[in-house]
């Protein structure tokens, strides 16, 4: 009887340590998920804020220098991008709104009101100064981490 008992003792203590074993790596899995979660989260925010920085520059680098101008219309800074095309003239605007960086592409005649275009990428501040030949820019993204951007125009 002595034996039995010892036997389920040893059997009770293995599933034990299993059950422990167990536990304590689901444990560790769930922590590594979460820590994994948040790494990719804070990657995407940064790649976010870096391809709007690196969109609006792009449009700034194809254009006419003399055709760049930051404008106050409607009460925010916009940065106007002036152009021609088979005659007519256009312009693109870039700007914030409701948390995203937009951008209207549109005759120049049309005019521009807030709201109006194309959600480019969502960011939290975005501003822009120009003095002379020099556009900086900058730009906050969801995770509040700022990028700026000092463009020379020619």
């Amino acid at each position: 009887m002595n034996s039995k008992s010892t036997h389920s003792f040893d059997t009770v203590f293995a599933l034990l340590i299993f059950c422990l074993f167990a536990g304590s790596s689901l444990f560790i899995v769930l922590i590594g998920a979460n820590v994994y979660r948040g790494i990719v989260s804070e990657m995407n925010a940064n790649n976010e804020t870096r391809a709007s920085l690196s969109y609006v520059s792009n449009k700034v680098r194809a254009a006419d220098s003399r055709d760049v101008s930051v404008e106050k219309i409607d009460g925010q800074d916009t940065l106007v991008i002036h152009s021609a095309h088979n005659g007519s003239d256009y312009q693109t605007y870039i700007y914030l709104h409701d948390g995203y960086l937009m951008e209207l592409f549109t005759k120049a005649e049309n005019g521009f009101t807030a709201g109006d275009g194309d959600k480019i990428t969502p960011v939290s501040a975005f501003t822009m100064t120009k003095n002379d030949n020099e556009l900086s820019l900058s730009v906050s993204g969801g995770d509040k981490s700022r990028l700026s951007l000092d463009l020379f125009l020619s």
